[in-house]
C-alpha cells in the first residue's frame, strides 16, 4: 500500500468514526506512536517566538489525517473561563508573558516524551493518562475547572466530552490555551492526539498543530503455568 493511499485510509477511519461513533467511547489501552505518520516529537514545541523553526520543522504532516476534520467543535474554550476579543484570522497577536513561556515549555517537555502512553478510562467520568516514565494524570471530564502540576508549573485545565472525543484544555494565560483533543478511530485501532495553542478562542496560524497518531499496543501473551 503506497503512502498515499495509506493516508487516505486513515483519513476514511476519522471520518467513519466520527460519524457513528457513541457520544462517548472507550480510549482504555497502552498506545504507541505511530512515528511514520506522526509530527517528530523532537520539535515539539507552542511557543510562537519559534515561528521561523516551525516552518524548517513543521509540527504536523500533509495530508491523512492532519487534512480533514474530526466531528464536532474542537472543544477549545473549555467549561468556566470568558473569551473576550479576538483575532479572526488566528494569526500572530500580542506577546506572551514570561509565565506564559514557562508553562507553554513545560508542557512541551511533557510531550516530548510521549512516545507511548497508557490510557484507564473505564469509568467515562475520569480520564487518566500514564506516560512512559509512569507518571499518571487524571482528568475529570465533567468541564469543570482543575488543575495539572509540571515541573515547576501548576496549570489550570478543564477536561469536557466534545461528541466522541476528549479535550483537555490548558490555561496558558488570560487569553491563552493550549488544547489537547484526544480521538479514537476503533476500526483502526489507532488514537490521534492533536495539540493546538488557542487565542481568545481561536487556533493562532504561526503554531502549527501538533498531530501524532498512536496504534494499540498488542497484547502480550500470557505464558501458560507449569502443572
Amino acid at each position: 500500500m503506497t503512502r498515499r493511499i495509506f493516508f487516505a485510509a486513515i483519513a476514511f477511519g476519522f471520518v467513519l468514526s466520527a460519524a457513528t461513533a457513541s457520544a462517548q467511547v472507550d480510549f482504555t489501552g497502552a498506545w504507541v506512536l505511530d512515528r511514520d505518520i506522526s509530527a517528530d516529537l523532537t520539535h515539539a514545541q507552542f511557543e510562537p517566538a519559534q515561528q521561523t523553526q516551525n516552518q524548517r520543522n513543521p509540527g504536523g504532516f500533509s495530508g491523512g489525517i492532519g487534512g480533514i476534520g474530526i466531528g464536532g467543535r474542537r472543544g477549545g474554550g473549555g467549561g468556566g473561563r470568558p473569551r473576550s476579543g479576538g483575532n479572526e484570522s488566528g494569526g500572530r497577536a500580542g506577546a506572551l508573558t514570561p509565565e506564559e513561556h514557562a508553562r507553554l515549555k513545560e508542557i512541551a517537555d511533557y510531550v516530548r516524551t510521549l512516545t507511548s502512553l497508557t490510557i484507564e478510562h473505564s469509568d467515562h467520568s475520569t480520564f487518566t493518562v500514564i506516560d512512559p516514565q509512569g507518571r499518571s494524570r487524571l482528568y475529570i471530564t465533567d468541564a469543570k475547572p482543575g488543575e495539572q502540576a509540571f515541573a515547576t508549573q501548576t496549570i489550570g485545565t478543564v477536561t469536557k466530552w466534545d461528541g466522541p472525543h476528549i479535550v483537555t484544555t490548558f490555561h496558558i494565560g488570560s487569553e491563552r490555551d493550549l488544547v489537547f483533543t484526544y480521538v479514537l478511530v476503533p476500526a483502526t485501532h489507532q488514537m490521534a492526539l492533536r495539540i493546538s495553542l488557542d487565542e481568545s478562542g481561536r487556533p493562532r496560524a504561526d503554531v502549527p498543530e501538533l498531530r501524532l497518531v498512536y496504534k494499540m499496543k498488542p497484547a502480550q501473551p500470557t505464558t501458560p503455568k507449569p502443572d
